[in-house]
């Protein structure tokens, strides 16, 4: 699929709405659009990227038009809201400008120091999404610490929460659990509903990693109530993509497409890139697991064509993971093993320990059915002693049918 311009246009000139009349907003699109030679408006065409340079052009003429306009506090507000649309887009290199521009205005005006804050917290989930790690750690208890002088608890908890995410993408799971429950502590569950459903969610991940389905079930299925009553599409998306995974390791796999194809419409309808590359390589993993190779290998290409253009390695490397899968069904283990080493070698770079267990078990599986047993061994036994370190039973009893 083709990732259009015109929908995130679109989608920031909603965002600038709350701002400014529409007549503002599109009267001075046409000054920008009548500035133009002829040539430049009859030949453009959308790349296939998320952004051609003409319509970032227009975006940074737009926030240049806010700047004059809006009172400093309502720009930063404003700049603060475009910041969480591009990350939810996977448009993280244009986040990144905004959040750099938020911090510029902070460092002029020390009574600033929250907003400060928060924008440190952008810079920690942006470099989360692009797996720089220590970046990622380095903003986040920079933010933490700005927080801590502020007494801000909610911000504190979204530190924790996304620390705790932080270790969850590494497959950390024990210090993962930690930094969602420091979160929670935080909290007063009554007031603080939005950022409770959200560390909910994020503890359904890990229960569902380990095999607690029921407490998995439980976690996903509140946050999504919440969610789903404040029309918060993104976490919808998320968490309906979170149950399919659920049914997916219980095996229940209509119930599994049916949760993708949820979390796949309304990634569609409000073009969250991110968790649309995955929900599609999920799918893929499905139909792999059913012997419908066919839309196996087709699902698997719209998730590497999304991951590939938002720079999402993490699932570059599950989409290797399948296509090694479908190549060894088909008995191609040379062409299937240079995949698996593939994802291997993505998954070590970004420190990952599940997503590398996970393939390990799968290249085992081919040196098992090729009759190189030592080889074979040798991965089984390096997943088997991560799945211990998790306690994923499933796993781990996986594991020993071929030892």
């Amino acid at each position: 699929m083709k990732i259009k311009t015109t929908d995130i246009i679109e989608e920031t000139k909603k965002v600038f709405g709350k701002y400014f009349s529409g007549n503002e907003i599109s009267g001075f699109l046409k000054k920008i659009n009548s500035s133009r030679k002829p040539s430049e408006v009859t030949s453009q065409k959308p790349s296939d990227g998320l952004f051609s340079s003409q319509l970032r052009l227009e975006i940074d003429q737009i926030i240049s038009f806010a700047e004059k306009k809006l009172p400093t506090l309502n720009f930063l507000d404003l700049l603060k809201d475009l910041g969480k649309l591009y990350i939810a887009h996977g448009e993280l290199d244009l986040a990144s400008d905004i959040t750099t521009t938020i911090l510029s205005y902070t460092k002029k005006d020390k009574r600033l120091v929250g907003i400060a804050a928060y924008a440190f917290l952008n810079f920690g989930e942006i470099y989360i999404h692009q797996t720089m790690w220590a970046e990622s750690h380095f903003y986040i208890k920079k933010a933490s610490s700005f927080f801590k002088k502020g007494n801000d608890a909610v911000g504190l908890a979204r530190c924790e929460s996304l620390l705790g995410t932080l270790y969850a993408e590494k497959g950390q799971l024990s210090d993962a659990i930690a930094h969602f429950q420091k979160g929670f502590s935080y909290l007063d569950p009554s007031r603080d509903t939005s950022v409770a459903a959200l560390i909910e969610n994020n503890m359904g991940i890990i229960h569902n990693i380990r095999g607690d389905y029921d407490s998995a079930y439980t976690y996903f299925r509140r946050a999504l109530i919440h969610f789903e009553g404040l029309k918060d599409t993104q976490r919808v998306a998320k968490i309906r993509h979170n149950l399919g995974m659920l049914f997916l390791k219980k095996k229940e796999f209509n119930s599994a497409i049916k949760e993708f194809d949820t979390s796949i419409s309304v990634s569609l309808s409000s073009h969250y890139y991110t968790t649309l590359a995955i929900s599609y390589t999920s799918k893929a993993s499905i139909y792999c697991t059913l012997n419908d190779d066919a839309l196996a290998n087709a699902f698997a290409n719209q998730g590497m064509d999304i991951s590939y253009k938002i720079k999402d390695k993490l699932t570059i490397a599950e989409v290797y993971k399948i296509k090694g899968i479908l190549e060894r069904k088909k008995k191609h283990f040379e062409i299937a093993q240079n995949y698996f080493v593939s994802s291997l070698r993505l998954n070590e770079e970004l420190e990952n320990e599940l997503n590398y267990a996970e393939t390990a078990v799968e290249l085992g599986i081919l040196f098992y059915e090729t009759k190189k047993s030592d080889q074979a061994k040798s991965y089984f036994n390096e997943a088997l002693k991560y799945y211990k370190k998790i306690k994923a039973n499933d796993e781990i009893e996986r594991i020993k049918y071929f030892l």
